[in-house]
C-alpha cells in the first residue's frame, strides 16, 4: 500500500520521482498491479457483504464503510469497515481476493472477519467468510499455494482484552463454497537464496566505483514463498515479485511506501539497482547479484 499522506512541499518532486521509478521497476513483468489494486479496492469498498451485526444481515459498504444505529433510536452506531488488509491470488482455477473487515457494534468488542470474493467476468462476488476474533491485530494476509494465510496477534492466557501479544499464523482453504481452517503448508525453497533476509553490503560498478551503505540492515530483500518479494529501502517498505530460473534472477518492485528519507539516503539507488538484476551466485556465503550492463550488488545474511 502506498502511503498518500502529506509529506511537505519539498518532498513533492521526490514523491513523483519515486512513483515513476516504481512503475519503471515493475515494467519487466508487464504487470499493471498498482492500477489493478486500486480498481479492485474501489470495487470492494462499494460491495455489500453479509454481516451478523446489522439488522438486515447485510452491510452495504460505501467508500469502505457502513454505519447504522446500534438499536432503534440509539445515538450509538454499528460501524462496519474494510481494512487495508487485502491479498489476491488463485485458488484452483479461480481468481480470488481475500480481505479483512472489522465491525464495531458499539458494545464491548471489535470483531474481525475474513471474507473471500472471486472474480466472475467483470465483477467480484462473495464466496464465504470466517471469523478471526475479537480485538485481535491483523499483521499480514497472503494468498499462496491455494490457501489464505494470515499473520495475527491474538490474546494469550495472561493478556487483557485490550492488548493481545501472542503471535499466530492461521490458514484457510476453500472446500466447496466454504472457508475452513487448514494446516500450514510445508515450505520448500527452490533455491538456497530463498527464505533468507539479505542485507546490502556494497555495490561495485564496472568503472570500479563502490557504493557502501552506512547501515546495511536498512537495505534488505527477502525472496519469499510463491515469488513474493519483500524489500526495505531505508525508511520505506516495498514489495513485489521475483523469478528464479537457474542462475537467472529478475526482481519487480510493484508497491512501496513513499516516506521522504534523509537526503543522504541511498533508497532510490537501491531500488533502481534491484530493477536491473539479472543473475545471482553465492560466494563464501555472500549473495552476489549481477546487474544488467555490468556491476555487482553484494549481500550477506541479515544478523551475521
Amino acid at each position: 500500500m502506498i502511503d498518500r499522506g502529506v509529506v511537505g512541499h519539498k518532498a513533492t518532486g521526490r514523491l513523483v520521482a519515486i512513483t515513476f521509478l516504481l512503475l519503471t521497476i515493475a515494467a519487466p513483468f508487464g504487470e499493471r498491479m498498482a492500477w489493478a489494486e486500486g480498481e479492485l479496492r474501489e470495487a470492494l469498498s462499494n460491495m455489500t457483504y453479509p454481516s451478523e451485526w446489522t439488522r438486515s444481515g447485510r452491510a452495504p459498504l460505501a467508500g469502505g464503510i457502513y454505519e447504522e444505529p446500534a438499536a432503534p433510536g440509539s445515538a450509538s452506531k454499528t460501524v462496519v469497515r474494510l481494512t487495508d488488509f487485502l491479498a489476491t491470488g488463485r485458488i484452483g482455477d479461480q481468481a480470488v481476493a481475500a480481505l479483512v473487515i472489522v465491525t464495531d457494534p458499539a458494545g464491548s468488542g471489535v470483531f474481525f472477519d475474513l471474507y473471500l470474493v472471486r472474480q466472475q467476468e467483470h465483477r467480484w462476488d462473495m464466496v464465504d467468510r470466517a471469523q478471526l476474533g475479537d480485538r485481535i491485530r491483523v499483521n499480514k494476509i497472503v494468498v499462496e499455494r491455494g490457501l489464505i494465510g494470515l499473520d495475527l496477534t491474538v490474546h494469550g492466557p495472561r493478556d487483557g482484552t485490550c492488548c493481545p501479544t501472542e503471535p499466530s499464523r492461521v490458514h484457510f482453504a476453500l472446500q466447496g463454497e466454504r472457508l475452513v481452517k487448514a494446516s500450514e503448508p510445508e515450505q520448500k525453497p527452490s533455491s538456497p537464496i530463498e527464505g533468507q533476509v539479505w542485507a546490502w553490503q556494497h555495490t561495485v560498478r564496472v568503472d570500479g566505483t563502490r557504493t557502501t551503505p552506512t547501515e546495511p540492515d536498512h537495505y534488505t530483500l527477502r525472496l519469499g514463498p510463491d515469488g513474493h518479494l519483500d524489500v526495505r529501502a531505508d525508511c520505506n517498505q516495498a514489495g513485489g515479485r521475483y523469478k528464479v530460473e537457474g542462475a537467472r534472477l529478475m526482481l519487480s518492485v510493484t508497491h512501496s511506501t513513499m516516506a521522504a528519507c534523509p537526503p543522504e539516503s541511498l533508497d532510490r539507488q537501491f531500488l533502481a539497482d534491484l530493477a536491473s538484476i539479472n543473475a545471482w551466485r553465492l560466494e563464501n556465503s555472500n549473495l552476489h547479484l549481477d546487474l544488467t550492463g555490468g556491476g555487482t550488488m553484494v549481500f550477506t545474511a541479515a544478523g551475521r
